[in-house]
């Protein structure tokens, strides 16, 4: 009967004391944006706060957080939650169109054509992409012939606020000023006839056309704003200052010719850029 009694006894003990001790552990985990773990049982999670109670207190008070100092949750079940802030979060954008293909408004007007495709990598980051036909549009150097391509790829960061508040979010997701580093690379034919002022005194011959090979790359930093009306319709405007290097196959090159998507400066490797695109999303 002894025998019977205590083991029993010992069986009730080990069964609390493997109750309690599931009870201890069955816990959630808050990690803070702070880098500081707090162990909690979580009673509520709501739009802007996260309500706790100390594990083994359920009793005592409900402890309140911002949900924005909260970087993710473990749950007691091994169940793991990222919080995002609203700004921050691609789902608060979901219903927001994300691409857009642009043109440059006044390219044509310096004997060039762009076309531009950005696209957005989440919220205040997107890439864009530009492929130039030169030899289009309006010639307003008739003795000049160009014909070529040029490309530009950028990386854009949009400006955040100085300071947040609490459920604040980005008007569109390609909305926004904005910095973008990019690198441009051409290349393209130029035929045309070298001016010779001696010409006008009749002491050389007529000069003769030249073709020349130009080929031209420059890093930039970019500063814009982007303007997005109703989802649909876009405005860019932008200028860019950078390094840039142009090189000739002909040695009678015209200094004052310079590349197209950025303006060089001869010799220089100085070079600024800018412009007006306008464009649709989807």
């Amino acid at each position: 009967m002894k025998k019977i009694f205590w083991t029993t006894s010992f069986l009730l003990v080990f069964a609390c004391c493997l109750f309690s001790s599931t009870k201890v552990t069955a816990q959630d985990t808050i990690y803070k944006r702070s880098k500081e773990i707090i162990k909690a049982k979580i009673i509520e999670i709501g739009l802007d706060e996260i309500k706790y109670k100390m594990p083994g207190d359920e009793e005592g008070a409900t402890i309140v957080i911002a949900k924005d100092q909260v970087w993710k949750i473990i749950f007691a079940n091994g169940t793991t939650q990222i919080l995002q802030p609203e700004m921050d979060n691609p789902e608060t954008y979901s219903n927001q169109k994300k691409n857009a293909f642009k043109i440059d408004f006044l390219a044509p007007m310096f004997r060039h054509f762009t076309f531009i495709f950005e696209r957005s990598i989440k919220p205040g980051q997107s890439i864009e992409g530009s492929i130039g036909v030169i030899g289009v549009g309006y010639n307003h150097n008739d003795t000049h012939d160009p014909s070529g391509m040029f490309v530009r790829i950028g990386f854009k960061f949009i400006k955040s606020p100085d300071f947040y508040l609490r459920g604040m979010k980005y008007a569109h997701i390609l909305k926004g000023s904005y910095i973008r580093p990019e690198f441009v690379f051409g290349s393209y034919s130029d035929t045309y006839t070298p001016s010779d002022l001696y010409n006008f005194f009749g002491t050389n011959p007529a000069p003769v056309p030249v073709t020349d090979r130009v080929t031209f790359g420059s890093i930039q930093l970019v500063f814009g704003k982007q303007v997005v009306l109703n989802d649909a319709f876009l405005v860019d405007y932008y200028v860019g200052l950078g390094y840039a290097s142009t090189t000739h196959s002909s040695s009678k090159y015209d200094y004052w010719f310079s590349p197209f998507g950025m303006q060089g400066f001869g010799s220089s490797p100085f070079s600024i850029s800018g412009g007006v695109r306008i464009g649709l999303l989807f």
